[in-house]
């Protein structure tokens, strides 16, 4: 029994080990295949990296109509303080320029009582100013009337008489000056200023013509009258000095 049992394990090896073989051949076949497919560069030096897994990322998109768009009130302009100016029409006043950034201002002319005799124009001025102007102590004024005497040839112009308000469009009449001995000489009218513009208004044609009908005018006119809108609120002052009361 020992010898046909040995006989048949010595049959049966060899046909196993074959079998055994064949399998692991195609084991190894089957894996560098694989490896190729997959990782098709894959060294010694270099191993086949792992797989990366990839993520989807969903977007969800909102219809145009769902969303609702609230619309904001547009913010107000800032009032210009020049908005609040009255034109004072009656009076005949019109914008000749703007004062100094520095110090903002306007400036308007009168077509009322504008005299003419030869080279120089006589006509008022008013002047209106955003801040309160101190420089004449103790006097507060924010709006003034001035009386100029323009020389258009010699491009120089002198003050003849001035009155002082201490609100905006002449209202609340201050002080008044009507001997001005300190602008008794004549000033250049240096380009830009409000000189310049004083006479370029005051020389230009049409002011001329305006002004014919009146040469009778002396060339002063210290004593000629105020402007509508000044006139009521600004009396002449004795002798042509300076009227102190301030009580109206």
């Amino acid at each position: 029994m020992r010898v046909v049992a040995a006989s048949r394990s010595n049959s049966l090896t060899p046909p196993g080990v074959a079998a055994l073989a064949m399998a692991a051949l195609v084991i190894l076949v089957l894996n560098r295949a694989w490896g190729a497919a997959v990782c098709p560069q894959t060294t010694a030096s270099a191993p086949c990296p792992k797989p990366v897994k990839a993520v989807v990322k969903t977007v969800v998109k909102v219809p145009a109509a769902a969303v609702t768009v609230v619309a904001t009130d547009p913010a107000p302009a800032p009032t210009s303080w020049q908005s609040t100016l009255d034109p004072l029409s009656a009076g005949g006043w019109v914008l000749i320029t703007d004062g100094p950034v520095d110090n903002p201002s306007v400036v308007y002319a009168s077509t009322h009582d504008v005299l003419h005799n030869g080279n120089v124009v006589t006509a008022w001025v008013r002047w209106e100013y955003s801040r309160i102007q101190a420089e004449i102590y103790p006097l507060h004024y924010q709006s003034a009337v001035t009386h100029e005497e323009l020389d258009c040839d010699a491009r120089t112009y002198r003050r003849a008489a001035v009155f002082f308000y201490r609100r905006n469009n002449l209202q609340d009449k201050a002080l008044q000056f009507t001997a001005l001995n300190d602008d008794t000489t004549w000033k250049l009218a240096i380009p830009g200023t409000e000189g310049d513009a004083m006479l370029n208004w005051a020389c230009a044609p049409v002011v001329h013509k305006i002004a014919a009908s009146k040469s009778g005018g002396g060339k002063s006119g210290a004593a000629a009258a105020a402007p509508s809108s000044a006139a009521s609120s600004a009396p002449t002052a004795a002798g042509g000095g300076i009227d102190l009361h301030t009580k109206r």
